[in-house]
């Protein structure tokens, strides 16, 4: 489908796709992958180890791009009308006397996050149906229509919308009415919420090119090879400025404006935006995107510097004629792409005290991740492994020292297909583990959960003669609760 060529064939330089991917990596940013393409011509992509071309990476909210694309074929179906208030489509979910603010509440107006008030978190709501958690708990305070406020929920309503007047999951018809003519998203998936809806607002489950052939789909306004697929006029309003999304009055890489549940960026682009960094941007006049998978959830500037890097090194270079070729610093782009690895934990790889901690085991005192003993184990190799115990049992972490060790995070119950749905069976996360010696005395190991969820957790030891004092903090959505905390322990 895709044609991969060089950098210079489509007027960039090899050498500035090399330094924008260096950038990245000297910027400590937890990369998954990169792909950049002109047209239809790829002539950038680079993926992590372990992820690769076919991985099927969580995309967070750039599921919700999709959810509004969905909306747009309904209207086009003749299935739904922007002007209608939302809730004439949910009259089983309402069980109170509706506020004023959420009964005129339109389609429009939540496609647009213009909505009139918040609701709880679900994860953790005794009431499993996101839909009807809405209408029941939304605070209504504002009109709609009035003023910009981020609406997860109000995505998932949306995406529960589309499965309920299409008869289709949100995945299945987008796959007929668009994938399958793209021929991308042949592994693809959504998660599911606990009642079984998709978990629209945050749980595509597709590879990097997957979310690039929609992003050239969208950038065509609707047309693949020459078909149309869906109405002109409605992706252009979609991906137009339609609400002022500026809270701070400053000029960031995402308070352009905003769509419908899609962004608009700098140089006249629009972007579809997923937490961790799932980011793809599209410039119609320079006929460029941009998409990255990473997880940087906890790193704030994590997003600026992806999109500033590749602002500042791409777009502003590019030529509208091919440059000409420049083999030596293509070579060094291919090389570099297979050298790529995981970030793992910066720091020394070994410590004098390794040998005096090697095995000592320590008691904690009563504290919120319920770990009552740890021992570490430094086996050799730049490897170790942390020993615990938790309200689980007996649970074994191993580790690399300067790089990532893979194996299975031991904490059980988390989600599986299903979000928020604890599970029974024995699933484990996927995650890597680094550790470096942050000082002679203090080890810090990093995990990151690289499955269906994504997450960062961060562990710090810090010893002195018999004592210990351990900190952890975590990054994560609806896990690794039970890994936050800061707690003394002493050796037994």
């Amino acid at each position: 489908m895709f044609k991969t060529v060089t950098p210079e064939s489509v007027g960039i330089s090899s050498a500035l796709v090399e330094k924008m991917i260096r950038t990245l990596n000297r910027r400590g940013l937890a990369m998954h992958s990169v792909l950049m393409m002109r047209g239809e011509d790829i002539f950038a992509e680079y993926y992590w180890k372990p992820f690769d071309k076919d991985f099927c990476h969580r995309m967070y909210s750039q599921t919700k791009s999709f959810v509004g694309v969905a909306i747009g074929l309904l209207e086009e179906d003749g299935k739904l009308k922007l002007s209608d208030p939302i809730s004439r489509y949910f009259p089983e979910k309402l069980d109170r006397e509706m506020p004023e603010n959420l009964k005129d509440l339109t389609v429009r107006d939540m496609l647009m996050m213009e909505t009139c008030g918040n609701t709880p978190s679900w994860f953790r709501h005794e009431d499993p149906d996101r839909v009807h958690l809405y209408f029941a708990e939304n605070t209504a305070r504002f009109p709609g229509g009035m003023r910009w406020e981020y609406d997860s929920p109000g995505s998932q309503v949306l995406s529960t919308l589309v499965e309920k007047l299409s008869g289709m999951s949100l995945f299945d018809f987008l796959n007929a009415r668009i994938f399958e003519k793209l021929g991308t998203f042949k592994t693809a998936s959504v998660l599911k919420t606990k009642t079984n809806d998709s978990f629209g607002d945050s749980a595509m489950l597709c590879t990097t090119r997957d979310i690039a052939s929609f992003a050239r789909f969208v950038m065509n306004y609707g047309t693949w090879h020459g078909e149309r697929l869906m109405n002109e006029a409605f992706l252009r309003t979609a991906t137009s400025r339609l609400a002022d999304n500026d809270e701070m009055g400053f000029d960031g890489v995402f308070t352009h404006g905003y769509g419908y549940q899609i962004w608009r960026t700098a140089y006249n682009g629009f972007a579809f935006n997923g937490m961790g960094c799932q980011l793809t941007v599209c410039l119609p006049e320079k006929d460029l995107i941009f998409t990255c998978t990473a997880d940087n959830q906890g790193y704030a500037e994590a997003k600026s510097l992806i999109l500033t890097a590749f602002y500042d090194l791409i777009v502003e270079n590019i030529a509208d004629e091919p440059l000409e070729e420049d083999p030596e610093a293509y070579a060094r782009c291919l090389a570099l792409a297979e050298s790529l690895e995981l970030l793992h934990l910066s720091g020394e790889t070994d410590s004098p005290y390794a040998d005096t901690l090697n095995g000592k085991v320590y008691v904690c005192e009563e504290n919120p991740t319920g770990i009552t003993r740890f021992s570490l184990h430094f086996t050799g190799e730049n490897s170790g492994e942390l020993h615990y115990t938790n309200a689980q049992g007996d649970k074994v972490l191993p580790f690399g020292l300067g790089k990532n060790v893979f194996s299975k995070f031991p904490e059980y119950g988390y989600s599986d297909l299903h979000a928020g749905a604890r599970t029974t069976d024995g699933f484990l996360y996927d995650c890597a583990a680094s550790a470096a010696w942050r000082e002679s005395q203090k080890l810090c190991i990093k995990v990151q959960i690289i499955d269906k969820y994504f997450g960062n957790l961060f562990m710090m030891f810090s010893f002195k003669e018999d004592r210990a004092v351990i900190r952890m903090t975590k990054t994560a959505e609806d896990f690794l609760d039970e890994y936050t905390g800061t707690f003394n322990a002493v050796q037994r």
